[in-house]
């Protein structure tokens, strides 16, 4: 009997202990639930309903930003690959001709906006023989770029052109602004300072207004010596050449196509200098700033037989809306 009490009485203590937890849980919990209703202003926090309610009382919100895309691209169109995506460059000037602002008149373009306006010029070298330049200037042209010479891509020789002395002494009587090129075939930097050597010793008696420009153009021949020429090489030569031109108080530039600006000179490397650039009509397909625009190589022009490249010298307006 005594075994029997000694049992009834250790269940009813368990009984009692289970209770007496499950009570200080519950108490636990209660006060676990009171503080934390206060907890944060105590902290110093606000809550997500109080958020919505400042948001709608003036508070500013911050927008979602933009997506931030690696880079822009160019589109240019290959014989092989179809459409091509080159990226822009970051730090390379941008123009800002809006090409809504391009017109053409008796098949020659003309460009005029609020910050910018147009000249009209032709490139020239033998290749159009003899030329009639006071009927050139009567034909509306404005400037001309002369050819001062040329390095053979087989033989590497630098040859003056032959109708230069000719071209640049009529073109200046005429009341023709002028500048001039030099067609380049040099493989390294030493060739290049060379070429830009031989042009200063020939412009030096002549009154040149327009910038000498750099036309280093790779020749795909068999044999010829800029087959294959280096994108570095292509930059390091137009950097020697313009540099040389321009110690000796010249303005230079150079020449190029849509093809060499994007993909074989490192734009990045030459933004000292400007750029005279290629392409056919309706209008150019490059963002960056250029001062020349060759845009047909068959224009017409009086007292030039043939065919002639026609070119607009883009200037800017000061607020006076003339030209600096």
């Amino acid at each position: 009997m005594k075994e029997e009490r000694d049992t009834g009485r250790n269940n009813v203590l368990i009984v009692e202990a289970v209770l007496i937890a499950i009570l200080v849980m519950a108490l636990t919990v209660l006060l676990v639930l009171y503080f934390e209703k206060d907890a944060p202003e105590q902290r110093g926090e606000v809550s997500l309903e109080e958020m919505e309610t400042e948001s709608s009382e003036g508070v500013e919100v911050l927008p979602e930003p933009e997506p931030v895309y690696a880079y822009e691209r160019i589109y240019l169109e290959d014989s092989k690959l179809g459409d091509i995506a080159v990226p822009t460059i970051p730090g390379v000037e941008r123009h800002t001709y809006s090409w809504e602002n391009l017109r053409e008149e008796n098949g020659r373009y003309l460009y005029e906006s609020d910050e910018w306006q147009s000249r009209t010029g032709v490139d020239v070298s033998y290749f159009q023989g003899d030329i009639d330049w006071e009927r050139v200037k009567a034909d509306g042209i404005d400037f001309a770029i002369i050819r001062l010479g040329f390095r053979g891509y087989g033989t590497g020789n630098i040859v003056i052109d032959e109708q230069f002395i000719s071209n640049i002494n009529e073109a200046l009587e005429a009341g023709l602004e002028v500048g001039v090129y030099f067609f380049s075939q040099a493989v390294n930097e030493e060739e290049a300072s060379r070429e830009a050597e031989t042009v200063l010793g020939m412009i030096e008696p002549y009154q040149i207004t327009l910038p000498v420009f750099y036309d280093l153009e790779i020749i795909d021949d068999n044999g010829s010596r800029t087959k294959g020429l280096s994108a570095d090489a292509m930059t390091a030569n137009a950097r020697a050449f313009c540099g040389i031109i321009e110690d000796a108080g010249y303005e230079a530039a150079y020449y190029a196509a849509q093809r060499t600006a994007l993909l074989k000179y490192d734009m990045g490397q030459l933004t000292d200098y400007d750029l005279w650039y290629v392409q056919s009509g309706p209008e150019p397909v490059i963002p960056y700033h250029f001062t020349v625009w060759q845009y047909t190589s068959e224009g017409q022009v009086d007292g030039i037989d043939g065919n002639v490249s026609l070119n607009l010298y883009f200037e800017r307006k000061n607020t006076d809306g003339d030209e600096e």
